[in-house]
């Protein structure tokens, strides 16, 4: 057997054990731009329970 072709059996051989290494690190896989529209989601969806709750506060007083 051949230098090259040895070298292509073990690549061949080691490549599935390579590929099915640790699991990347997940810190930074939401792209930021994204965690800041779900904080903007959030703050715009606190201000519409404030919101509501005034407004149903108003209903009960006036009963």
């Amino acid at each position: 057997m051949t230098n090259l072709s040895r070298m292509s059996a073990i690549a061949l051989l080691a490549f599935p054990l390579i590929a099915c290494g640790p699991a990347e690190d997940p810190t930074g896989v939401i792209p930021q731009g994204h965690l800041d529209a779900m904080d903007k989601a959030k703050d715009v969806e606190n201000v519409l329970q404030d919101a509501q709750k005034k407004q149903m506060e108003g209903i009960d007083k006036d009963e």
